[in-house]
């Protein structure tokens, strides 16, 4: 029998403002195009009023020359946005800087840049999505020196070090360095959301603890929180369809509270899965406990997004996801059940101890910087040229100038709150017409607050700020493992199998732990043995 415990806390750093979940969607577009902005600042300087003239090393520009960046990234919409605009000129005033901009169809974005590391023809900047990131050919040049790496520099920039984060900064190593800037997610973003029209209607509390969630998942389904007379409510309904989706569908959420790794740790100089701890284990008979009870949805081993299909009809009280989508919730919900209101659950823990969340890698993706070819970053000097502007993007100046655009084009002030303006023919706003898919390469914070928020959205964002205490990264993240790249699918199926077949009685605790024999032996053994040295040579 296999049982192995983890370090309450791996990869500690600060948490600051993040992202995970993935965001990135969108239909092929029209053929590659470029597009190209000439207006550039009043002096051509990097940076705005603040640090005009400094180019972030702490040495001033007093060149007076414009600098052009190149830039490529993926294309989700039907076509390349105008850059030659008035957000577009506006952006590149504030911050002195061209942009040439090439933008990629995203269902041949892969291809391109083969392509282009091919024919040493990258542009200076580029984004790298998830499968651009695991490209062999990527991952030779960059191997062969062939992009900058920035963890000599970046701290040189403070407001981009801060916009980012440490935790982020470093889940997002490639190799054991930092080759880009991520582009942020959430990092507390896995929950659970739940009905407070409900909560209120039983004189409930919000959960907080193990025992209080599982007595109002109790008296969700047995005391009649919709007042019609009938038995027709339960407490939670949540899915398992896939170990690299289990943080957002509970189980994982709920295993990170009890103690186990999220995903995977390092203990006492080995990697150790999460489905090989007694904490995972003590999860398992909670979900079964609640399974058993018949507070939990039975299907809960072949839904998916079902779950929210189901929850908005108002059948039940609880439902995983991420909690960025209570907003979704909070719409559909109340168009079938009239007063209907949802809410996040705070993170779960035992009494008497901190809780702990399964926190997301806080990104998707990261901006790279080409150092080869013709298109290259040919020097330092233009290396923190570059680096300067994006710490720019970071400032909240150039923030607000993302969410909010230029006043009386983008958006108008009514009592004192900035509305953005719409484009009727378009039937969404005018500053998303101009900017387009832009908001790729440019960088963004993985939530915002607006002037218009909601009291929702203000407690959700509340939420996720009281969370990054508590986030508990996977050590396994920027890992590679040949044998899992190779069996990983089937390694996979034998443990969800197991979870499943626990929960729902059809095996016990010893017949789990064969199963996680069966999964050290069909390859498991080897995966953790690659884990355990990429870890230790590049994390270590």
């Amino acid at each position: 029998m296999k049982k192995k415990k983890l370090l309450p806390l791996l990869l500690a750093g600060t948490l600051l403002l993040t992202a995970c979940g993935n965001g990135d969607s969108g239909t092929a577009g029209t053929p590659e195009s470029t597009g190209s902005v000439v207006a550039s600042g009043e002096n051509g300087n990097v940076g705005n009023d603040d640090n005009a003239g400094n180019d972030g090393s702490g040495e001033e520009n007093t060149s007076g020359e414009s600098f052009t960046i190149t830039m490529m990234q993926e294309l989700f919409s039907d076509q390349a946005p105008d850059t030659n605009n008035v957000w577009y000129q506006k952006l590149e005033e504030m911050t002195g800087v061209k942009m040439e901009v090439n933008f990629v169809p995203t269902l041949s974005y892969v291809d391109k840049v083969t392509a282009f590391i091919a024919s040493k023809s990258l542009p200076m900047v580029f984004t790298a999505n998830g499968n651009v990131l695991k490209n062999n050919n990527l991952l030779m040049a960059l191997d062969s020196d062939g992009f900058w790496a920035l963890d000599d520099y970046i701290q040189d920039y403070p407001e981009l070090y801060n916009f980012v984060g440490e935790q982020v900064w470093e889940n997002s190593k490639v190799h054991g360095k930092i080759y880009g800037i991520p582009r942020l997610r959430v990092l507390p973003r896995n929950g659970f959301m739940i009905r407070q029209d409900w909560l209120d209607a039983l004189n409930l509390k919000t959960p907080e603890t193990f025992d209080e969630f599982y007595e109002v998942a109790k008296a969700f389904t047995e005391n009649d929180p919709d007042g019609n007379g009938q038995k027709d409510t339960m407490g939670v309904v949540t899915s398992y369809q896939g170990v690299g989706n289990r943080g957002w569908n509970g189980v994982q959420t709920l295993a990170v509270a009890f103690g186990a790794p999220n995903g995977w740790g390092y203990e006492n100089g080995t990697m150790v899965p999460d489905f090989s701890t007694e904490e995972y284990m003590t999860a398992l008979k909670y979900i079964k406990r609640l399974y058993d009870d018949g507070y939990l949805n039975k299907d809960f081993a072949e839904a998916g997004q079902s779950r929210y299909d189901d929850f908005d009809k108002g059948t039940y009280g609880i439902v995983s996801g991420v909690i960025d989508d209570v907003g979704g919730r909070n719409t559909n919900l109340p168009q079938v059940v009239e007063g209907a209101k949802v809410t996040v659950v705070p993170a779960l823990h035992a009494e008497g101890k901190e809780p702990r969340c399964n926190a997301t890698s806080g990104y998707n993706g990261i901006i790279m910087f080409t150092k080869f070819g013709d298109g290259a970053i040919k020097s330092e000097e233009d290396l923190r040229k570059v680096l300067s502007y994006y710490n720019t993007l970071a400032t909240q100046e150039l923030q607000d100038m993302a969410i909010y655009g230029i006043e009386g084009i983008h958006y108008e002030v009514k009592d004192g709150v900035r509305e953005l303006i719409m484009n009727e023919s378009a039937n969404t706003s005018q500053l998303s017409v101009d900017m387009g898919d832009i908001g790729q390469i440019l960088m963004s914070a993985p939530y915002v607050r607006k002037d218009s928020d909601d009291d929702v959205q203000t407690a959700l964002y509340d939420t996720i700020e009281e969370r990054e205490a508590y986030c508990i990264a996977d050590a396994a993240i920027g890992l590679r493992s040949e044998t899992y790249d190779e069996v990983g699918g089937e390694l996979d199926i034998i443990m969800m199998d197991a979870a499943v077949k626990f929960i729902t009685g059809n095996i016990d605790e010893d017949g789990y732990w064969k199963e996680y024999d069966k999964w050290l032996e069909r390859g498991g053994e080897d995966v953790i043995k690659e884990f355990t040295a990429q870890y230790e040579e590049f994390k270590k």
